[in-house]
Order: C-alpha cells, then structure tokens, then sequence
C-alpha cells in the first residue's frame, strides 16, 4: 500500500510548554490507524496541527504526495482530509440536510448537487428520517453521525475522527464501529482519536501512543495491548487482565 499522510517531527509549543514533541506517523492508504494515550497527552494538538487549526512550529506534513505543512484547514479540505471534533459543533437551528450541505459544497458547485450529496450521506451514517429535523433537537448519538455526514459530504481521502464514541450508550457505541468499518471499505482510511479501548482496538490496524507530547509506542492492536510502558502509562492493569 502507499502513504497517504506522513507526519515527520511534528512540534507544537504553547509558551513554555510543548504539547506535542517531534511526533513521527504515518498511515497508508485503507488503514484505520488509532491515535491513544492519557488526557492532556497532545492527541488532539496532534490533530490540530496536521489538519492546520494550528500551525505547528517544527515538522513536515505530506498528504498524497504534496506538502501540506502549515497549510490552512480549507485548502487541506480541498486536497481530501477531513475531521470532526471531541466537542461536536454543528449548527444548532439549521436542519440536519443544511449542515450536512454546508461540507457538501467543498466538492458540489450547485445546490441541488449538494442536496442531493448531503442526503446521501444522512442515509449513509443512517439519519435518513432526521433530514428535516432542527439540529439542536437531536440527542447526542444523532449530533456525533451528523459531524461525521457532514465531513463526509467533503469527499475525503482521509478522515479524523476525534473521540466520536465519547458519551454514546453501548448500543450507540457499536453502530459507531459498524460505521467505521463502513466509512474505510467505501475506500477512506480513517486516524481515531478514541478512549474506548474495545472499539478502537477492534477497528484498527495500528495503533500510535501518546505520553505528555512524545509518542511512546506504535504497533499492532496485540502489540500495544501487551506493551509494557504502554499498561502503565495508559491502559492499566485491568485493561490487561480483561484482554487475557
């Protein structure tokens, strides 16, 4: 397989602080990679800087062979990578149809494309019968399909998500891991950031560990579940114990 996105030596400091130190990832086309490590390890800075919400202030980014360093959120948008956010942000009083067209016109040159795309992809992640409905009224679950229709509808190549199990019930949780498994075989390969060790274990193909900025580890699911530094930093003796 090729690379789609490689990451060498991202950096970002916040004053004094280095939130994310020379962090090396790479992810070939088709791959579900999972992106894990303790609170306020950088996992989201990580984000952040490769998707240009954040200029970094050392490294190098590449995306399907161009170099995508520092480059603003949009024009990433345009080149094929999208994301949705640990809090979700849609826009609460327009219907679920008109959020999900707003990303629909990254790639749609008229509204009637767009709406069609955008109905789409509600069928897609299954919100079908809330195409009308005002956004603000849907529960959380709902809110969460939505962010990832809506990034959808930019036709990407790659897709970030950041923690879009976070607060769902474990039937909830499931459809979210079918959906997943969806989204790569329609083609897209997929970096999660995610907190829930059965989902994102059972979805990925590798797995890269943060600790206070550096990454620590990286490897297989079977790898990282057994890594030493990994269960103490992170994952825990429990989490160990489950797995045997």
């Amino acid at each position: 397989m090729s690379i789609l996105l490689s990451a060498k030596s991202i950096t970002k400091k916040f004053g004094g602080m280095t939130a994310v130190d020379s962090v090396d990832l790479s992810i070939e086309k088709g791959q579900i990679v999972g992106l894990i490590g303790p609170n306020g390890a950088g996992k989201t800075t990580f984000f952040n800087s490769i998707t240009g919400f954040y200029k970094a202030d050392n490294g190098k980014v590449t995306f399907d062979g161009i170099d995508i360093t520092n480059v603003s959120t949009y024009q990433n948008c345009k080149v094929g990578m999208a994301r949705t956010f640990q809090i979700v942000q849609p826009f609460g009083q327009l219907t679920s149809l008109e959020n999900v067209m707003v990303g629909a016109f990254n790639c749609c040159k008229n509204y009637a494309r767009a709406e069609e795309t955008a109905k789409e992809m509600l069928e897609f992640v299954g919100l079908e019968e809330k195409t009308h409905s005002i956004v603000a009224d849907l529960n959380i679950g709902d809110q969460r399909k939505l962010e990832m229709a809506r990034a959808l509808a930019t036709k990407p190549k790659l897709l970030l998500l950041d923690e879009v199990m976070a607060g769902l019930t474990p039937t909830e949780v499931e459809n979210v891991i079918e959906l997943v498994s969806k989204i790569r075989k329609s083609g897209i390969t997929v970096l999660m950031i995610e907190h829930i060790m059965a989902a994102l274990m059972k979805l990925s193909d590798k797995v890269v560990v943060l600790e206070r900025g550096l990454k620590i580890a990286e490897g297989t699911p079977e790898e990282i579940s057994t890594n030493e530094r990994v269960i103490e930093s992170y994952l825990g003796r429990a989490y160990q114990k489950n797995e045997a």
